[in-house]
C-alpha cells in the first residue's frame, strides 16, 4: 500500500458544531470526525455526510436505528453484509490530501485467497466500514503533522450536539 508511517486510530467521534454569522441570528452546522490517534493527537475531518455522523453515532452508543433510515444505518443492523465486508477488508487507511480541492482520500484495503485490493475512497465511508466490522483505521503520519499545524481539534460547546 504505501511506506508512509500510520498512526492508529483508537476512538472515532462524529460532532457538529454551529458556525454563527457575526451579527446575525443565523448559522450553519459543520459536521465532522473526530479520530483520537494512539499518540493522542487528535486528526479531524470535516464536512461528511450528515448520514454518515448519525450512523456512527447509533453504532458507537448501541441504539436502535431511526425509523426511516439511511443507507448507513440499515447496513450496520445487515448481519450478512458486515459478515461479507468484513472477510476480505484489511484496514483503512487516511493518506492522501488533495491541496488543490482540500478533500481527504483513504484507501481501503481488501485481501482475498492472496488477491490484493485497494480502492480508494470517501474517508468518511470508509472509517464507516472499518468501524462496523471491526478493522483498524489509520492515519498517514504526514496528514496528522500538516494538521496538527494548521487547526485544532473542533470542541463541543453547550449550543453543540455531540454524535
Amino acid at each position: 500500500m504505501t511506506d508512509k508511517r500510520l498512526i492508529r486510530a483508537v476512538e472515532i467521534m462524529p460532532f457538529t458544531k454551529i458556525i454563527r454569522y457575526e451579527d446575525m441570528d443565523i448559522g450553519t452546522y459543520l459536521i465532522g470526525l473526530n479520530l483520537r490517534l494512539e499518540d493522542g493527537r487528535v486528526f479531524t475531518l470535516v464536512n461528511i455526510p450528515y448520514e454518515v455522523a448519525e450512523a456512527i453515532k447509533l453504532y458507537n452508543h448501541g441504539e436502535p436505528p431511526p425509523r426511516r433510515q439511511s443507507l448507513f444505518s440499515l447496513l450496520m443492523n445487515h448481519e450478512e453484509f458486515i459478515d461479507a465486508v468484513a472477510r476480505t477488508l484489511k484496514r483503512v487507511v487516511v493518506d492522501e490530501l488533495d491541496r488543490e480541492t482540500n478533500l481527504y482520500t483513504a484507501t481501503v484495503e481488501f485481501s482475498e485467497d492472496g488477491l490484493s485490493l485497494n480502492v480508494k475512497m470517501i474517508p468518511s465511508h470508509a472509517i464507516y466500514l472499518a468501524l462496523i466490522t471491526g478493522k483498524p483505521v489509520y492515519v498517514a503520519e504526514d496528514l496528522v503533522e500538516q494538521f496538527s499545524g494548521e487547526e485544532e481539534e473542533y470542541e463541543i460547546d453547550d449550543e453543540e450536539e455531540e454524535y
